[in-house]
């Protein structure tokens, strides 16, 4: 993608290119690339084309098989996909008994989105239309026209062999679960670039999961998964910048529910702990004058406040661990978990 920059650059740009082809042996071929431009005038967009020696494109595009764009992909970018599996499904079904069938659904059919679910919140559409595919494969074989019934409901069918199903995957459960890594990533702030942009441009001074969601569209998809993420993972604070004061699990509950009438005075609901902590002053934290009760609720607060400022260590980040053995996010322990 180009945005708007002068041919200086532009000149300077592709001898970095040709710079990185001599020393790698990787050549850039501009014939089979092209030029996506954004913020760009019409009239400079065949001179930028000229100078790269590519062909212009247009977003939406699909890059490594994934529709990218500066807007939610639609059902009918999803269309490759579909297709995949649908040839895999008049190809091989018909020759299959329900053994074999089950086997194709298992190891094949439902196999084939994990790519896409790796990176995208897949519409409810396109689920519904796999789970199509799969309900003929697995019960009528190729022929979409073959009557009968389903011989299970399908929630049925979803549920693992261990637990007296089929153990086929329920793919937006499978999606949620893959889609979560993101966050175990985020929140542990993982050394990767989208990670550290994303931290600086929206979350200096606020708590990722109480403040409102900002973004792109993809980011915007993570972050609804951001409650069954909390409910898996619990945070050993260092910062203290990435956990609420108030609504994160610090003790038995949150301090909100703990001191409800002194919560109401709070300054700042969402503030984050490690804001809490910087706190000098205590009674800053709150507005004054305040109820009795709430006051009371105060002097047990600032106890506790003491005791979590024993743990703060502001050179250490934050650590976000996982609820099972190990501590380290896995997908397919989600999906389990599930059950």
């Amino acid at each position: 993608m180009i945005m708007q920059a002068d041919t200086r650059q532009l000149l300077h740009l592709k001898a970095l290119l040709h710079s990185f082809a001599e020393s790698t042996g990787l050549k850039v071929n501009f014939h089979k690339s092209c030029l996506i431009p954004i913020n760009v005038s019409q009239d400079r967009v065949p001179i930028l084309t000229q100078t790269f020696g590519c062909a212009q494109g247009s977003l939406p595009f699909t890059y490594l098989g994934i529709p990218l764009g500066t807007t939610k992909p639609l059902v009918k970018d999803y269309a490759p996909l579909i297709c995949r599996i649908e040839r895999k499904l008049s190809g091989s079904s018909s020759f299959l008994n329900y053994a074999g069938r089950l086997q194709l659904v298992n190891s094949v059919i439902s196999t084939l989105p994990t790519y896409y679910m790796c990176t995208l919140s897949l519409p409810q559409a396109v689920i519904e239309m796999i789970d199509k595919f799969q309900k003929k494969c697995l019960w009528r074989g190729s022929d979409p026209n073959a009557k009968g019934y389903n011989l299970a409901a399908w929630n049925m069918v979803t549920v693992p062999k261990l637990k007296g199903g089929l153990g086929v995957k329920d793919l937006y459960l499978q999606n949620e679960a893959l889609l979560i890594k993101h966050l175990a990533k985020f929140y542990n702030k993982a050394n990767i670039p989208w990670i550290s942009l994303v931290w600086e441009a929206y979350y200096q001074q606020k708590v990722t999961h109480l403040t409102a969601a900002r973004g792109s569209f993809w980011w915007k998809d993570i972050l609804k998964l951001n409650a069954k993420f909390g409910d898996l993972a619990h945070c050993i604070f260092g910062k203290g910048n990435s956990v609420g004061l108030w609504h994160d699990v610090l003790f038995q509950q949150p301090l909100s529910a703990t001191y409800p009438h002194l919560f109401q005075y709070a300054v700042n609901q969402n503030i984050s702990l490690g804001q809490g902590l910087m706190q000098t002053y205590v009674l800053q934290l709150f507005r004054l004058p305040m109820s009795t009760q709430a006051y009371n609720e105060f002097l047990e607060f600032r106890i506790n406040l003491g005791q979590l400022r024993g743990e703060y260590n502001e050179e250490q980040s934050d650590v976000w661990t996982c609820n099972w053995s190990g501590g380290l996010y896995v997908a397919s322990k989600f999906y389990k978990r599930s059950f």
